[in-house]
């Protein structure tokens, strides 16, 4: 007798994504359209408590869910050309092979130490994002990282998780992040700064809970390639990602300069963030500079720059439509008014219970709105002036409130496919999204257990 065995076949990215309109499309014939009044408060537009009303329904139909594209590439249009232009400059930084040579002669060097790689740079990394929400400012970076991991004889998947695992635990532990724990405090009226130590205990456990994680990860690759959940994808992208050592251009003086253009641009854009206020336009600014700089004292001809800027840009293709393609879903639940009549019958549920459930669902809730508001400060202007107010009449203070918003909102950015910077990064290492969470799955529950423990012990602490 045969037996069939039937393959079970992950959808790509692109089609979750799509499947994902149409699901949020759907939603808005099933729940009803709503708003609240929003009121200006420091040129932020902020839900006004108390005013939620019924509007005229507005269902998403098959024209709006094949408009929800172009509609995502014209709000995205910033990112998407922040992630094109970026592409294009590391595409000048790459003809040089100032990186690759840099790399190299660091690998060298370091020998037996190149393990301190990881929990080094996830600590850099969730440093950033804990003080000043590093997100869209990451995307340069896994174009360094994955081909020094593979080099070193890590994965794609550990790359990735270097980069976007370090900056987005320190987004879920924010301790002075201006725009979740910032923007949210000055909602709640609360002092800025209020609650930076007991943040700051959650940054240093979840930073020790995701290093551990990814260092016990990347050794069992070290020691056995073929236990990567990737093996079979990095081995067909393989050209792409290592490196070698018979292609590499010596160590010289000219590298060095170039590297030197790249650090002081990285450094530049580094003091810009958090001292100028400077965000996806500067940032742009300074890679086309390192761009241009890097290829004038690389040596490159003027041709050979504009064909490396074009190289570059056109990798980084899909990484820029899925960011597109993303925002598309949150438009689809805008559109259809859908997002505050969540909102509303979730805080009516919630003013009714105890203080344990209270704050473990306003996490829950958070964590779900996440999912179509993948914007911290967008998230925070929306559900903060709602929750805290309610958090006086059950007796939590607004500070746990605002733990849980923030424990939220990064908790489902490590996964959600709503996350533009998330859908690039794995777009760009070639790594299907379905990889990414079945990687990410027992890391992902251990988190929200340590977030839950966290809220309950501030409940009897007084945060």
């Amino acid at each position: 007798m045969r037996k069939f065995k039937k393959k079970i076949t992950i959808p790509h990215t692109f089609t979750i994504i799509f499947l994902l309109i149409v699901i949020i499309a759907i939603l808005t014939y099933i729940i009803p359209s709503g708003e609240f009044k929003r009121i200006d408060v420091d040129g932020r537009m902020v839900v006004k408590p108390g005013t939620y009303h019924q509007v005229d329904s507005n269902p998403q139909g098959i024209q709006d869910v094949f408009m929800a594209p172009i509609n995502g590439f014209v709000d995205a249009a910033e990112v998407v050309g922040f992630v094109l232009l970026v592409g294009g400059a590391f595409g000048i930084v790459n003809k040089t092979g100032a990186i690759e040579s840099g790399i190299n002669h660091i690998v060298r060097k370091l020998k037996g130490l190149q393990v301190l790689i990881i929990p080094v740079s996830m600590i850099l990394f969730g440093l950033g994002g804990s003080t000043f929400g590093m997100n869209e400012e990451t995307l340069p970076f896994y174009m360094i990282f994955i081909p020094l991991m593979t080099n070193l004889g890590y994965d794609s998947l550990t790359a990735i998780s270097t980069v976007f695992l370090g900056s987005g635990t320190g987004v879920i532990a924010s301790t002075i992040n201006p725009f979740s724990v910032g923007i949210a405090q000055a909602l709640a009226d609360i002092v800025p700064g209020a609650g930076i130590l007991y943040r700051a205990i959650i940054f240093i456990v979840l930073m020790t809970i995701s290093i551990t994680f990814l260092m016990v990860y990347a050794n069992k690759i070290k020691k056995d390639p073929k236990k990567s959940l990737v093996y079979e994808l990095d081995a067909n992208n393989k050209k792409d990602f290592i490196m070698d050592d018979s292609t590499i251009k010596p160590f010289t003086i000219k590298e060095v300069i170039v590297l030197v253009i790249f650090i002081s641009g990285m450094s530049m854009m580094v003091y810009g963030v958090l001292n100028m206020d400077w965000y996806i336009p500067e940032i742009a600014m300074i890679f086309c500079m390192i761009g241009v700089f890097s290829g004038i004292f690389g040596g490159l001809k003027q041709d050979e720059i504009v064909d490396s800027f074009l190289t570059g840009a056109s990798d980084l293709v899909s990484a820029a439509l899925a960011i597109a393609l993303a925002r598309g879903i949150v438009i689809v639940a805008q559109n259809g008014h859908i997002i505050d009549t969540l909102l509303n019958y979730s805080a009516d549920a919630l003013s009714k219970l105890p203080k344990f459930i209270f704050i473990n669902l306003s996490f829950l809730l958070e964590s779900l709105l996440s999912f179509l508001i993948p914007s911290s400060s967008g998230l925070a202007s929306l559900t903060i002036p709602v929750l805290a107010p309610l958090s006086d009449l059950v007796g939590v203070s607004s500070q746990l409130i605002i733990t849980a918003y923030q424990f939220g909102t990064g908790l489902i950015n490590l996964i959600t496919p709503t996350s533009g910077v998330l859908m690039g990064a794995l777009a760009f290492a070639k790594i299907p999204w379905s990889k990414w969470v079945r990687f990410l799955a027992p890391l992902f529950g251990i988190m929200i257990i340590v977030c839950i423990m966290f809220l309950t012990i501030g409940l009897y602490i007084g945060v």
